[in-house]
């Protein structure tokens, strides 16, 4: 395996950004700093990243990721089912993981990804109710009425739409929290009141959020943001 490829799944940084990693020389292998980004990498050789040493996944291994999706990416691990770049095109993984829910190709922001089914369904299915935080940011502003027309619940394909929480934020955006997951549904309640999303960013899954990782970067989830999603899966389905 090459050295860039290496750091990619260790899930230290996408290919492109481990390779800046190893030429400038933060990068040792077995005790050496090594330039060059195609160092091939065996089983028994040594890696560290700044002084820390980088392991594989075990295969069979829960992995738990997330990743902040840029607008005009599909919501999918499987390149070419979809038209366009896909999340599959921003991370290399040795497991096969799958986005928990989706985002329309437009959207950007916080998407989970992992190979943990049990928690996968618990934050999916409607009943479990898990709250989604996005920030919007319309074609025109909210009025009053409508504003309050929104936090009632809008009715979209004869169904209302709960809203948990709803604000002004800066920029202009709109701050918005509802707990189901319909196809687009953030866009088509505003679309259905008579306004247009121009951006749309999730920023948080339940206890998890977006915070400062950079476009189209990812990470694994830590030890205590795991236990957190677990948690709130456990709650809402004894509630």
């Amino acid at each position: 395996m090459r050295l860039a490829k290496f750091l990619a799944v260790a899930g230290v940084a996408s290919r492109r950004a481990s390779e800046r990693l190893v030429t400038a020389g933060r990068v040792v292998v077995n005790g050496l700093v090594i330039l060059d980004p195609a160092y091939g990498i065996g089983e028994l050789d040594q890696v560290e990243l700044d002084g820390q040493t980088l392991t594989l996944p075990a295969p069979g291994e829960l992995t738990y990721i997330m990743l902040h999706k840029p607008g005009g990416v599909v919501s999918t691990m499987s390149p070419g089912r979809e038209r366009g770049a896909s999340l599959a095109d921003l991370m290399e993984l040795p497991q096969r993981l799958h986005p928990v829910g989706r985002l329309d190709r437009d959207s950007s922001g916080l998407i989970l990804l992992t190979n943990d089914g049990d928690l996968t369904y618990y934050l999916t299915h409607p009943r479990h109710r898990i709250q989604k935080e996005y920030l919007a940011k319309l074609n025109r502003s909210l009025t009053p009425r409508d504003f309050e027309r929104i936090a009632r619940g809008v009715r979209v394909d004869g169904r209302v739409v709960e809203i948990d929480h709803i604000e002004p934020a800066r920029g202009g955006r709109i701050q918005i929290t509802i707990h189901e997951g319909r196809n687009r549904i953030v866009r088509r309640l505003f679309e259905e009141i008579g306004y247009r999303v121009l951006e749309l960013k999730r920023v948080r899954i339940g206890p998890v959020r977006l915070g400062r990782l950079t476009i189209g970067h990812w990470r694994r989830l830590r030890p205590d943001e795991i236990k957190s999603l677990k948690n709130e899966a456990l709650t809402t389905t004894e509630s």
